[in-house]
């Protein structure tokens, strides 16, 4: 019976003991809680606004095919020609995909770009039918490689930078005619020239998938804009 009146005793105390520990424990441990989440979301915001994270318009997921207008770029024969040249903006087809792993802080997008422009030169001797033409195709087939920062792609706009690298093919024609002689003489000269490119973008969403963008660099166009498509 001793041991069992005391056993009861020291089950008693402890349970006021375990009662009192509870009562000042909760408290702590409720801020240490609260603490500790507002540090995870504190930790998970501070991570956020530094990787830019949130609904973006290019993430892994994103094809788009551009299309574009140039302006200016390396080929020109203006100076040498005068005022009788003429030429056509550069007309740019181009497709780009993000790399299938994300690099640094941001994505990797590889792709093609197709260019095409033509110019010419003609002239016309007043007194006779002699005339002589010059006419130049050129046709730009390079790789298009962009990098897209996090911190700089929103849900409905980015800024990117990109190069270009390939070939550039020109078709050369000449003509002309000599007075007296029905005959036209013509020669044909085809050349390969390496083509690159640097530049910096920026695309703008004014719906869903369909954006406004424009390209700003050295290479085969100084100035570029156009349409983009994400599908």
């Amino acid at each position: 019976m001793f041991f069992t009146n005391l056993f009861n005793h020291i089950l008693t105390k402890n349970q006021e003991i375990m009662k009192k520990l509870i009562l000042l424990l909760l408290p702590g441990l409720f801020a240490f809680t609260g603490a500790k989440a507002v540090g995870d979301k504190g930790d998970e915001t501070k991570k956020a606004v530094q990787q830019g994270t949130g609904e973006k318009c290019y993430d892994e997921n994103t094809h788009i095919i551009n299309l574009g207008i140039g302006f200016g770029g390396a080929r020109s024969y203006s100076t040498r020609y005068g005022t009788g040249y003429n030429r056509t903006p550069v007309m740019s087809l181009s497709y780009e995909q993000p790399w299938p792993q994300r690099i640094g802080p941001g994505f990797l997008g590889v792709g093609a770009y197709f260019g095409y422009q033509h110019a010419d030169y003609r002239y016309n001797d007043p007194y006779s039918d002699y005339y002589y033409e010059h006419d130049w195709n050129n046709v730009s087939v390079m790789a298009r490689a962009t990098y897209h920062w996090d911190v700089l792609n929103s849900a409905r706009a980015e800024v990117y930078g990109g190069v270009l690298i390939g070939v550039r093919m020109q078709f050369y024609d000449y003509h002309s005619s000599y007075p007296g002689y029905l005959d036209t003489y013509r020669e044909h000269e085809n050349v390969v020239y390496p083509a690159y490119g640097v530049f910096a973008g920026a695309r703008w969403y004014f719906v869903k998938n369909v954006a406004l963008f424009a390209e700003a660099g050295a290479g085969y166009a100084n100035i570029t804009g156009g349409f983009s498509f994400k599908f």
